[in-house]
């Protein structure tokens, strides 16, 4: 398939940015509102002529930008920011479904950012919650919830994008223990870890091994891409005066959407019963909240794994009841600077 290429919006796409948002809407919430509200929707925003006037106006503004991405002459996909009563935000981004998943939305994300980088720390969009194609997306390309309430019609969350997040100096160590970035040939070591039943049977989502290297391949590129998008992410392991990736800790959005902070931690089964769960927790903990400015950190764990709350509370987080997380009940300890 042929790249895109953005460009500023200009009056005579309107037509097809219509078409656009119109072919978008159809596919996106066609079992999310009725066909009625989005006639009605689509009426009011999406005439021509406002376009049209939308694209002129946005070339005059110092922080407004009206993108279209191209592909084989057409217009397949359309972004429009600005500053609105939340600060500077993302008010609208759409793609034709017949080039979902080719690259456009985050080519237009890409252009957007590098030309508001340096300008502002972070930027707002609205999403419907039921929207899960465009939450993956939203996802995909490094927003959190901020628990705010959308105000469009039909919105009920507000993401947030940080341009340039905060980093802590890594390497950090511990006693025992060094806190590293992954890097990206170490699947092998990690697939010890995250292949291991024994290991995982109480971590994550499902509380199964990853089936094969490929997947722990997978992992680490899941890892590094949020360490990279949030400044934050889980760590490698390492014994000071031992083995490499013994283990990984470090802080994470729940469930990678938001809005709140988590610490977690795995370490390879022959490292269990020396302390080094807490030992890593610890330094996790004021990671996020000194040189971070995390307020609030999170830590869960399925009910039935009490190793893991004794380390929570060894590292001096305190139990704060249960929490619906990664599809199942867990139990939910707090630290708070």
């Amino acid at each position: 398939m042929t790249p895109v290429s953005v460009r500023d919006a200009q009056a005579t796409d309107a037509e097809a940015i219509a078409f656009v948002a119109r072919a978008s809407w159809a596919e996106t919430y066609r079992d999310i509102f009725e066909p009625a509200f989005i006639t009605e929707f689509l009426d009011a925003n999406y005439q021509w002529s406002s376009l049209a006037e939308q694209a002129s106006r946005a070339a005059g503004l110092p922080d407004g930008h009206f993108l279209v991405a191209e592909r084989d002459g057409s217009v397949v996909a359309f972004a429009q920011f600005g500053v609105g009563p939340r600060g500077p935000e993302l008010f609208r981004i759409y793609a034709d479904p017949a080039h979902y998943g080719s690259g456009a939305g985050s080519a237009l994300l890409a252009e957007l950012h590098r030309r508001i980088s340096g300008q502002m720390d972070a930027y707002v969009v609205e999403v419907h919650s039921k929207n899960e194609r465009g939450r993956a997306f939203y996802d995909r390309n490094g927003f959190v919830v901020t628990g705010d309430e959308g105000r469009m019609p039909g919105c009920d969350l507000v993401l947030r994008r940080t341009l340039d997040p905060t980093r802590p100096e890594l390497p950090v160590e511990t006693d025992r223990l060094r806190l590293r970035s992954l890097e990206p040939d170490e699947a092998a070591r990690l697939f010890e870890i995250y292949g291991d039943a024994d290991t995982m049977r109480l971590v994550g989502r499902t509380g199964r091994p990853v089936a094969d290297l490929a997947a722990a391949g997978r992992a680490v590129e899941a890892i590094r891409r949020h360490e990279e998008l949030h400044g934050f992410g889980l760590w490698a392991l390492d014994e000071r005066h031992g083995s490499p990736l013994v283990g990984v800790a470090g802080l994470a959005w729940v469930e990678g959407r938001g809005p709140e902070v988590e610490a977690a931690y795995i370490l390879r089964r022959e490292r269990w019963g020396r302390g080094y769960a807490t030992e890593a927790l610890r330094r996790v903990l004021r990671i996020g909240h000194d040189e971070l400015g995390l307020g609030r950190i999170l830590a869960l764990a399925y009910r039935d794994n009490d190793a893991s709350r004794r380390v929570m509370e060894k590292a001096g987080m305190r139990p704060d009841g249960t929490v619906e997380a990664y599809g199942r009940t867990m139990t939910r300890h707090v630290s708070e600077s």
